[in-house]
């Protein structure tokens, strides 16, 4: 707020003053113009429109509906006074002498402050009572008013009242409909006992007096008011549990009036607790999924288990019942941690609340218990520590995660892959009756989102729909493999020569080019059509493949180019192959996968000492792009400024022009570049060229060669295919244990990459 040379507080709004003839003298003039130049300039913005009323909170002064009447009347009356006090010193009184002027009068705008104009509160008109008194800022908004004509005439910006409301109501509603749209379809009033659907639950807002006090004031509430009043009255609790057998659980059309009143089924009673735990919690609404959701409409059902994981998210609170853990020391036992759908009841809700058979509290303490038993939890579900205390879902470290239920079960086959779904972020038709078929859609959803082949890295049996997929999450158990950490990964049986020119010079001309387009043209990924799957792989025909006399498991030992003999455990038996009979084929095959091409310029950290530098060894030769001669060239390029520098003004003006067309050139180059680019970039395979883009250097050189070709020397796991014939598809064999192969003593033969059908 400003203040006038009279020491006056000026007001915070903005108004109009009209003009009327005056027979005072200019100085007189200048001193009100001056003190409403005060009020302008002092002003501040307040945003509500126009009603009046400020939207924003004062911490510091109190609002003007709070001032006192006689305080108002005071400071109206100390203005008065002073204002006859300077007329009378002018020798005029425009009270007395001013005849009142028609409305259609001229108006005299203050200095315009479009901020200030557009959050004024309301337009204030000057009425010759009025205009021996300045206007106070504790003066009551509810006095200043101005009819729509005056606003006309003076072309206010204001807008419209009944159009700023309007837009208010629907910002109101736009609210209340989002929150709707992220809740359960159903949900039990926990007062009542009563199951409403969702649009019930709108109808039960708009009744209460809640929803009735921000309608009236909604020219006065901010929006996050708005929305925490809305989150507040529609924050629900979420039942986790094992399911008993279906009989015994109420059902959605069991459920008729209260579910107080009900006294069957006989796990009834564990609803009416938990509803009464809700109430008691301070939660109106409740949400369980044995009557919640009606199961016989196959379109809710669908939508309920795609959502449910946000549902969980989203709740106020969790709350777990163990029906079979009377005291903490048998938590680690509960039948709850070992089914599939309470994996992610673990994982997605914020606040979890855990409760005994008899429904008292699992610890004796008031906070989020999820985060009490931090510890606990992981030591029993072997899930990390930071992913309990804040999981997202995603498809990184898709082993891993898979691996988390695969030790819990479902009574329904294909629920093991649709309680997954929100621990990946994936989102696929529910279909029952489709049987195993659902783990595997599961797994061909993820493999379209990522490049991660710990997706392949399983052990046990494949999909009877296809060989390159997993039957089921418990496959995915095993531990993670690196080559780096294997007991002979250090040892290798070959050397490799010192330095990358001569370890490559020791390749043929034809495998120096396999090596050369694999670094330049990296493989573009997996796809799957018509189910077979196209899959770029390092391919080792085998040339043997002998049983191996082990009593009680199916085992052989298989010889293949370019690798140590090695021994396969499978599921199945295998058709022996050996001699001439060439009517079944094996393949022993490396997954491409993009770390094995080097960045160029690495320091090769994880190289073998066969690599690294000796007195004794010839100098690594000085390819074209390298990093030396990079900065030899930066070099040159610095020593030429300096002469440039030296020269005359009219030679570097020259050069400035020249330098301006190169300039010119290079954007034009770039945007023609950007436009191939972009074209790349409209089909899958331009997207894929993305994920390898900083492997690979835009020359091959000697030294990222030799990387790969040293990469391909270490241990790897390896995969077993199976065909039965000539132009017959491939099939992956399922193994009981990881295959890690080994190049052969003295083997440099580098193969190129194959794209296999595998189906």
């Amino acid at each position: 707020m400003g203040v006038d040379k009279a020491g006056r507080k000026s007001s915070r709004f903005n108004f109009i003053r009209r003009s009327t003839p005056r027979t005072t003298d200019d100085s007189t003039t200048q001193e009100l113009e001056a003190s409403v130049d005060g009020i302008e300039d002092d002003s501040t913005p307040v945003s509500g429109g126009a009603q009046g009323e400020e939207t924003r909170d004062l911490k510091d002064e109190p609002s003007m509906e709070d001032a006192p009447d006689t305080q108002d009347e005071a400071n109206m009356q100390d203005e008065k006074n002073a204002q006859d006090e300077t007329n009378a010193q002018d020798g005029t009184n425009t009270q007395d002498e001013t005849p009142r002027q028609d409305p259609l009068s001229t108006v005299t705008k203050l200095p315009e402050d479009e901020s200030l104009r557009q959050n004024s509160l309301s337009i204030v008109t000057e009425s010759p009572e009025m205009q021996s008194m300045s206007l106070s800022s504790d003066t009551p908004a509810q006095e200043l008013t101005i009819t729509v004509q005056d606003a006309d005439r003076a072309d206010s910006p204001v807008e419209d009242p009944e159009v700023t409301l309007k837009n208010l109501q629907e910002t109101f509603q736009n609210i209340i409909d989002d929150k709707l749209a992220n809740i359960p379809i159903r949900l039990i009033d926990t007062h009542s006992g009563i199951l409403y659907t969702s649009n019930d639950l709108e109808g039960i807002f708009k009744e209460s007096q809640e929803y009735q006090r921000l309608q009236e004031n909604l020219l006065t509430t901010s929006l996050s008011k708005l929305q925490r009043k809305v989150d507040e009255f529609f924050r629900y609790a979420m039942l986790s549990h094992k399911w008993a057998s279906a009989k015994d659980e109420p059902q959605y059309w069991q459920i008729k009036g209260s579910v107080y009143e009900m006294d069957a089924p006989r796990e009834i009673r564990k609803l009416q607790q938990f509803c009464t735990t809700s109430k008691r919690e301070g939660f109106r609404w409740a949400w369980s999924d044995t009557c919640c959701i009606d199961k016989t409409n196959n379109a809710e059902l669908q939508e309920s288990i795609i959502s449910m994981f946000s549902w969980y998210k989203e709740s106020a609170i969790t709350i777990v019942y163990l029906a079979d853990v009377s005291d903490i020391s048998q938590l680690k036992d509960s039948q709850w941690f070992k089914r599939g759908w309470t994996l992610q009841e673990l994982l997605a809700p914020r606040f979890i609340r855990f409760y005994k058979q008899d429904w008292q509290p699992l610890i004796d303490s008031g906070k989020n218990h999820k985060v009490e038993l931090l510890t606990i939890l992981h030591d029993i579900t072997r899930i990390d520590i930071e992913v309990l205390k804040a999981f997202q879902p995603g498809v990184d470290n898709v082993k891993k995660r898979l691996s988390w239920v695969g030790a819990r079960t479902t009574k329904k086959i294909e629920d093991i892959a649709y309680c997954l779904m929100g621990i990946f972020g994936i989102h696929m038709p529910v279909m029952y009756g489709e049987k195993h078929n659902a783990f595997v859609r599961l797994q061909k959803e993820i493999m379209a989102l990522t490049d991660d082949l710990s997706l392949f890295d399983w052990l046990g049996e494949s999909s009877t729909l296809h060989s390159y997929f997993a039957a089921h999450p418990r496959c995915f158990m095993t531990p993670s493999y690196d080559a780096r950490q294997d007991s002979t990964s250090s040892k290798f049986e070959f050397r490799l020569l010192k330095t990358s020119k001569r370890i490559t010079s020791g390749l043929s001309s034809s495998a120096l080019k396999l090596v050369k387009d694999v670094l330049s043209n990296p493989p573009h990924g997996r796809f799957i059509a018509n189910g077979r799957m196209s899959m770029p792989f390092f391919v080792h025909e085998v040339a043997t493949l002998i049983p191996n006399q082990k009593p009680g498991i199916f085992s052989y030992l298989v010889k293949a180019e370019g690798l140590s003999e090695l021994e396969v455990i499978t599921t199945q038996q295998l058709v022996p192959l050996y001699g001439k009979n060439l009517a079944i084929k094996y393949r022993i095959v490396r997954m491409w996968e993009a770390s094995l091409i080097q960045r160029q310029g690495s320091t090769g950290a994880e190289a073998p000492d066969a690599l690294t530098d000796n007195p004794d060894s010839p100098e690594l030769p000085t390819t074209e792009n390298s990093p030396k001669q990079d900065k030899d060239k930066e070099k040159e390029k610095d020593k030429d400024k300096e002469k440039d520098k030296d020269k005359g003004k009219s030679k570097g003006k020259d050069k400035d022009k020249e330098k301006d067309k190169e300039k010119d050139k290079e954007k034009e180059t770039d945007k023609e570049k950007e436009k191939e680019m972009d074209k790349e970039k409209e089909s899958w395979v331009g997207r894929s060229k993305e994920l390898v883009t900083d492997f690979v250097a835009d020359i091959v050189t000697h030294s990222t060669a030799a990387a790969l070709i040293r990469r391909m020397q270490e241990p790897f796991v390896a995969q077993l295919l199976c065909s039965p014939g000539d132009k017959q598809p491939w099939r992956r064999v399922g193994t009981t244990t990881r295959i890690i192969a080994h190049a052969s003593s003295g083997s440099v033969n580098f193969r190129g990459l194959e794209n296999v059908i595998v189906h």
